[in-house]
């Protein structure tokens, strides 16, 4: 299973980096209230163990689909096949 062992955004994307160091990115462009949210509300977001949540935007977005995006891994029907994870 591919895990996820970082999360940024920036002005204009959401990055996610594998524990490999493999970086895959969401231009914010690509949603409508995340292209016209402020810095502060594209900073406030959590991750889950299947993705990132942005709940002042009601947006969300799984880590399967940020690296099926870049084509890192193959999407899935139940979008589930990549996990979060954190250093200890």
């Amino acid at each position: 299973m591919l895990k996820t062992k970082e999360v940024w955004v920036d002005d204009v994307a959401v990055y996610a980096k594998t524990e490999d160091d493999e970086v895959a990115y969401y231009l914010f462009s690509q949603w409508s209230s995340l292209s016209k949210a402020t810095k502060e509300e594209r900073e406030d977001f959590f991750l889950s163990y299947s993705g990132i949540h942005w709940p002042q935007l009601g947006e969300d977005l799984s880590f399967e689909g940020i690296f099926s995006n870049a084509n890192l891994c193959k999407r899935t029907a139940s979008e589930d096949s990549i996990a979060y994870w954190t250093e200890e």
